[in-house]
């Protein structure tokens, strides 16, 4: 066997491996894709329909709470869900919108304080840091429930804020020093011209370190929008629901496929949206020298 032939043969394995690693990745969304465009008779119909014939917004309308007329003349009422999808959609916004900027106010600061400065006890506290990343929610779920049962905060944002913020603050600000590490140490050159380290701060490394917080920020709301573990446990069911919560009760007493597919697409709209405009500062900002 020469070179090139074993050469080509491996290069033919990457490729078929590539080819399965992307539809293995695209066919769950575009299912759901599919099944949000569909009626409800070819969502549930066997054997399941592939390519449907008959496009509709149908499952959009019903969810937001619009009764609409099928193609086929029938009347379709509004969702039975659309009350919990719409309050879903509205706390969602609020929440993650909240943690991204409160998340920030505390990580940069706190990041440039790690990265850039030394004081006693610093690798302590940065141990400190990752080991509360390291926790998965479940493990602090029953704690926090019995501590908001006790101080009123479950079925509330104010809880749900509080304890989203435990994931966010810690997460961003481990992922933040090494990037702020990694600037230009131009402090020396800033106390020649005159500048207090506050002075510094505001006016020379927040516009130096733009990408970064930018992408902190666009990981921050991620974070508080895909948030299902705390959500699920002290607001499911309340008027302090998420919709990441309220896509659960699709699941349960009104099974409706293509509802929930329509559902699932709205809630990747804006973590998709606020990607794709700031993609620009998320490639500028080497993401593998930040994490390491």
């Amino acid at each position: 066997m020469t070179r090139s032939t074993s050469t080509y043969r491996r290069n033919k394995w990457l490729i078929a491996a590539v080819i399965l690693m992307i539809l293995w990745s695209l066919t769950p969304i575009y299912w759901t894709l599919k099944m949000a465009f569909q009626s409800y008779s070819d969502a549930v119909a066997y054997p399941p329909v592939f390519f449907p014939s008959d496009i509709t917004l149908g499952n959009f309308l019903s969810i937001f709470g619009i009764e609409y007329t099928a193609n086929n003349g029938e009347i379709v009422k509004k969702s039975a869900h659309a009350s919990r999808v719409i309050t879903g959609i509205k706390n969602s916004i609020i929440i993650s919108t909240l943690t991204t900027f409160i998340t920030l106010m505390f990580v940069v600061p706190l990041s440039y304080l790690f990265a850039r400065m030394e004081f006693p006890h610093r690798g302590k506290l940065l141990f400190a840091i990752l080991f509360s990343v390291a926790l998965p929610p479940v493990s602090t779920s029953i704690p926090y429930y019995t501590m908001f049962i006790q101080t009123g905060l479950v079925g509330t944002k104010t809880g749900l804020l509080l304890v989203t913020l435990t994931i966010t603050v810690p997460f961003i600000t481990w992922m933040t020093i090494g990037y702020f590490k990694n600037l230009p140490p131009v402090e020396k050159l800033a106390v020649l011209d005159g500048y207090t380290r506050l002075e510094f701060f505001f006016r020379i490394f927040i516009p130096m370190a733009k990408n970064g917080i930018i992408v902190a920020g666009v990981l921050a709301f991620l974070f508080a929008w895909n948030e299902f573990t705390y959500a699920q446990l002290l607001v499911n069911g309340t008027p302090a629901t998420t919709l990441s919560s309220a896509l659960s009760g699709f699941l349960f007493m009104l099974p409706f496929p293509n509802q929930l597919a329509a559902t699932l697409l709205i809630s990747l709209l804006p973590p998709l949206a606020i990607s794709f405009l700031l993609q620009r500062f998320i490639s500028e900002m080497n993401i593998v020298d930040s994490i390491r």
